[in-house]
């Protein structure tokens, strides 16, 4: 009885309801699948959506009612200026181990580099280059893939807050408004205790709305061909992506491995998604484009209430602090 009405609460709000029917395992998945390739053919469930959608866990809790893995609101985005800040983007990222697949040594011998020589494996999807002074740097890089972080950040190396690209993220600001609307039309329930810990804990110049930061990505045969699985442990709550279609092409799925389910996002559509859970985005083919735009809260930026940590610059930038990255991130 609950459960049905956990499904009229979202049918009344004119969305179709649909359940992953498998779960692999959390630990089973991430031994199986984390940092690597992961292809359509795996799939239970491929969901093309076309309407209003909410997706639930397999079962239920103890209520009776489903646990939701993600919500999407199509025609969700009707500016179509924003697009032209993500048609410049032609950045590659090298930080992103997990989701740029592993490194592949015949890959790197094409770039000029041997393992063992030029560089040493840090894990399997990153590695150390070795300096001019003969050893290995303390920077772990992975292979490129096209994607930017756009916002705020917190240094990894000096602690320091800062925007990266701060003029692409005024640019930006228009989609942010257009997606917490989304956000707050279609979860309200995630969305109230989003901006709730956004006002609590981040402060206003590091934030727009929910939102501190972005990671534009384009994905083609010419560009990134799909993301690799991973997950993101540094967002508070859920994640939001919109979606831009340029051309034809198939495949950009957007996949949970652990349940089996992936989802054919349209254009113009927001998503707000579970990211802790293992997630990708499967090979395109085609001559067509798939951007995504991931607006998310990045909890390194909190620096107020008891969950936020000041501003504290480490080692050779604290100036008049002291510190290092042990006891930085511990």
């Amino acid at each position: 009885m609950l459960q049905n009405q956990f499904i009229q609460k979202y049918w009344s709000r004119g969305m179709k309801y649909i359940t992953a029917q498998n779960d692999y395992g959390e630990k089973e998945t991430f031994e199986r699948w984390n940092g690597k390739s992961y292809d359509a053919s795996n799939l239970d469930q491929i969901i093309t959506v076309t309407e209003d959608t909410i997706i639930c866990r397999p079962g239920g809790t103890l209520g009776g009612e489903g646990v939701p893995l993600g919500y999407v609101k199509v025609n969700a985005i009707t500016d179509n200026s924003v697009k032209d800040v993500l048609y410049e983007i032609d950045e590659v990222s090298t930080m992103r181990a997990n989701a740029a697949l592993p490194i592949d040594p015949e890959e790197m011998k094409k770039k000029g580099m041997v393992e063992g020589v030029d560089y040493k494996l840090r894990t399997p999807n990153s590695y150390h280059v070795r300096t001019k002074s003969g050893k290995f740097g303390m920077i772990a890089y992975a292979n490129e893939i096209t994607s930017i972080m756009i916002g705020a950040k917190r240094g990894r190396f000096t602690g320091s807050m800062s925007i990266a690209h701060p003029d692409k993220w005024e640019r930006l600001k228009p989609l942010c408004d257009q997606v917490e609307i989304a956000f707050k039309e279609i979860a309200p329930e995630v969305y109230k205790r989003q901006i709730a810990f956004a006002e609590q804990s981040i402060l206003p110049e590091y934030r727009h709305g929910p939102f501190t930061t972005a990671s534009a990505n384009r994905y083609s045969e010419k560009d990134s061909l799909e993301m690799g699985v991973h997950s993101d442990g540094r967002d508070s709550g859920m994640t939001t992506i919109s979606i831009f279609r340029e051309g034809a092409f198939s495949g950009g799925l957007f996949c949970w491995p652990r349940f089996g389910i992936g989802l054919d996002l349209p254009s113009h559509s927001v998503a707000v998604l579970e990211s802790k859970e293992l997630h990708c985005a499967t090979k395109v083919s085609g001559s067509g484009t798939r951007y995504s735009t991931v607006l998310y809260q990045d909890i390194s930026v909190a620096t107020k209430s008891n969950v936020g940590k000041s501003e504290r610059k480490i080692g050779r930038f604290a100036k008049e602090e002291s510190g290092n990255l042990e006891e930085f991130f511990s």
